[in-house]
């Protein structure tokens, strides 16, 4: 039985073949189709039992043209579908209202023509304006043409009340697919959003071989850090660091080889930074380090732990086995100095690193 549902499910909210139709519009015919074919089916037969034989009848018609529209959706003519449909609710209502009065609410059917139209993605706003107020004048004129039919027959006691039950049934049924529709419709397009936003908030603040924040994220959040100092006395050390020998590597092994390099030493610092701070590509072969809660010594002890992995790292790509070494220059975050003075200090400090023998960390 959950097989036979499931199968069922599929076959209603299979996509359409033709790429300029979509799926979440021929769902929506489909399911409005079983809808008004089965209600149609029981008010011919309703309104059959009041006498009203040749109407009854009638809804034979109306359910064989929801049915066509039905099959509409699986032949790439969705739209042929959703005209058909708004035809099948224009007619058959306004045919009922006429032969049983307008108090039954057959009429109140065609609104939801409003809602099936304005789910086509087709963008023709003033078209969709004048079907709309034309859907209402035809509800107004039924107010004065329905007591004035010449056929018509107003039903009583308990069949009024079924007709009318009948027709809140469906009308509230089909809000509630139509709505259903709209809500998985809206939800699957803020879904798709959200993500090409986080795509593109990833490559905004991304380096793209490393996978590290870049030098503007980096910016960013120190600033985030200079607020925190400023309002809870936080304190943070800044440390830069640089590959030695870098353009050997590259000269010798190649540009490739070289890449490698930078996406191995990444790939160690973002294990061993995990809970400690933030660390971005800075530039070229270069690293910018964030210690949080961490004064100069402490941080000296956690950057030195660093250079000392990347210096016992076996480097291995192509042919190639190799080893490589950094050098770090450190500096407290000093708010007399500012954010940018204390970079540069640590970046001074850097270079002392590397004119008095590199693989070391300055502070």
């Amino acid at each position: 039985m959950k097989q036979m549902w499931n199968s069922v499910i599929s076959f209603l909210f299979s996509d359409v073949r033709n790429e300029k139709e979509t799926k979440d519009l021929a769902v929506l015919i489909r399911l409005n189709c079983l809808l008004f074919a089965l209600y149609f089916f029981i008010t011919g037969l309703t309104v059959a039992f009041m006498q009203h034989y040749t109407l009854g009848l009638s809804t034979a018609g109306a359910v064989g043209l929801c049915v066509g529209a039905f099959i509409f959706t699986y032949e790439n003519r969705t739209f042929s579908g959703l005209i058909l449909l708004n035809t099948v609710l224009i007619i058959f209502p306004t045919l009922l209202a006429l032969f049983t009065g307008y108090q039954c609410g057959f009429q109140y059917i065609s609104f939801l023509n409003i809602l099936l139209i304005y789910f086509n993605k087709a963008n023709k706003p003033l078209l969709k304006r004048i079907y709309s107020f034309g859907l209402i004048a035809l509800l107004l004129l039924l107010i004065e043409l329905c007591p004035e039919f010449p056929l018509f027959m107003t039903p009583k006691g308990t069949n009024l009340i079924i007709l009318q039950m009948l027709n809140v049934l469906i009308i509230g049924a089909c809000m509630l697919v139509t709505s259903y529709c709209y809500s998985t419709k809206f939800n699957q397009a803020e879904e798709k959003l959200r993500r090409i936003n986080e795509n593109l908030e990833r490559m905004a603040n991304l380096d793209t071989l490393t996978g590290l924040s870049n030098r503007r994220h980096m910016n960013e959040y120190l600033s985030g850090q200079v607020f925190e100092y400023n309002h809870t006395g936080k304190v943070f050390t800044i440390a830069i660091g640089d590959i030695d020998f870098f353009k050997k590597v590259n000269d010798t092994y190649g540009h490739d080889t070289g890449d490698y390099v930078l996406t191995t030493v990444s790939d160690i610092f973002k294990k061993v930074m995990s809970g400690k701070g933030h660390v971005a590509r800075w530039g070229g072969e270069e690293f910018l380090f964030s210690f949080e809660n961490m004064k100069l010594e402490q941080a000296y002890a956690e950057l030195d732990k660093l250079r000392q992995i990347v210096e016992e790292t076996p480097m291995q790509f192509k042919d190639y086995d190799f080893k490589v070494t950094m050098t770090y220059g450190l500096e407290e975050y000093n708010p007399r100095l500012g954010i940018e003075a204390t970079i540069n200090r640590a970046d001074n400090k850097l270079y002392e690193g590397k004119t008095g023998g590199r693989n070391r960390v300055v502070m």
